[in-house]
């Protein structure tokens, strides 16, 4: 995201997104012949571009959840990042873990939406999040 480094007192850095993710396309298919992939990022642009380019590797949404400021509102909590996957037909979202231990009805939310609900973070590491997670079919990354 290019307005996060203003915070951070960082030069602004743009990639031109649309040879990026071609140059990904091509080292995916030339190199992962034979292999499952799921594509994901935190960027919701690079998301659109994966799964416009191409029909066959799935894409997931990467959210922090609202866990830290954001410019971009596609990014900036789990609801939007619901309505941004299911919107543009992607296969889910992979949500910070936190909402979901502290509310565990939002994977019923998620997968109601017809996304598939993957968690990542530290949380996962304590046993009783994972039983909350293995009790609600939540895959936990």
């Amino acid at each position: 995201m290019l307005y996060e480094s203003e915070e951070e007192e960082m030069d602004t850095y743009a990639v031109e997104l649309n040879s990026f993710v071609d140059t990904v396309l091509t080292q995916a298919y030339e190199l992962g012949q034979g292999r499952n992939m799921i594509f994901s990022s935190f960027n919701p642009d690079i998301c659109l571009l994966l799964s416009f380019k191409q029909p066959s590797i799935p894409v997931l949404f990467l959210t922090d959840s609202g866990a830290s400021p954001i410019g971009d509102i596609r990014a900036s909590s789990l609801q939007e990042g619901v309505r941004f996957a299911s919107r543009w037909n992607l296969l889910g979202v992979v949500s910070q873990a936190e909402p979901l231990v502290l509310c565990p009805r939002l994977v019923r939310v998620v997968k109601e939406s017809g996304l598939v609900c993957v968690s990542y973070g530290t949380l996962n590491n304590d046993p009783a999040n994972v039983k909350v997670s293995v009790s609600d079919y939540w895959p936990v990354c």
